[in-house]
């Protein structure tokens, strides 16, 4: 009986070691990501790769690839705000949509993206700036990798305006928790190495009760 214990603790703790030795791989990402504008009314007039409103300009500056070990904190890219004059008035961007999309080539090959309205004023003091993205949906699913973008408590990303001292053109960052859960096909290649396990045991346990 002690034998026949013994068997069963030492299997249960290889089945943990290994399961936990798969949920710690299999999770690096892989992705690059670019931002395109659309839309615009008014004064605004966009490009795919920008907008203007009066003296001020709203861009993206999309990632190269980069591998990261989820689960954890990621940069998706960075909204840049300029101006041409600090004396230029508080300005609307009106009827702007932005697309931000994630090529992801690592665990698996797609694209996933994030659409939302560009709304609200820049001037060149912070304080009265209000130009926010509201996207639709916070997060999304390629293959087994998930990006849930980080927002205020309202759904929105707050875009920084451009400031007198140095921060013209200014930046913000775009942020996004990505998790990896391991593909089900994958947990199945345990199911040999468990089975061999218990074999061994039993073969095992025969010789002792001789």
């Amino acid at each position: 009986m002690g034998v026949r214990r013994a068997t069963r603790a030492g299997l249960a703790a290889a089945a943990a070691i290994a399961l936990g030795a798969l949920s710690a791989s299999a999770q690096t990402v892989t992705y690059s990501t670019t931002g395109a504008f659309s839309g615009g009314t008014g004064g605004t007039v966009c490009t795919a790769t920008s907008c203007t409103s009066g003296g001020f300009t709203l861009s993206f500056s999309g990632d190269g690839s980069t591998s990261y070990l989820a689960p954890t904190l990621v940069d998706l890219g960075q909204f840049v705000t300029s101006g041409v004059e600090p004396t230029d008035p508080l300005t609307a961007f009106t009827g702007v949509t932005f697309t931000l999309t994630i090529n992801q080539t690592v665990p698996s090959v797609g694209p996933g993206t994030f659409i939302g309205t560009v709304s609200g004023s820049l001037a060149y003091n912070p304080s009265t700036s209000s130009l926010v993205w509201t996207p639709n949906t916070t997060s999304t699913t390629i293959g087994s990798a998930k990006y849930t973008l980080v927002t205020d408590n309202t759904g929105n990303i707050n875009i920084q305006a451009p400031t007198t001292n140095g921060g013209n053109p200014n930046t913000t960052s775009v942020k996004a928790n990505v998790s990896v859960t391991p593909e089900p096909a994958t947990a199945l290649l345990l199911a040999p190495g468990l089975a061999g396990m218990g074999l061994a045991a039993r073969i095992r346990r025969r010789r002792s009760s001789k």
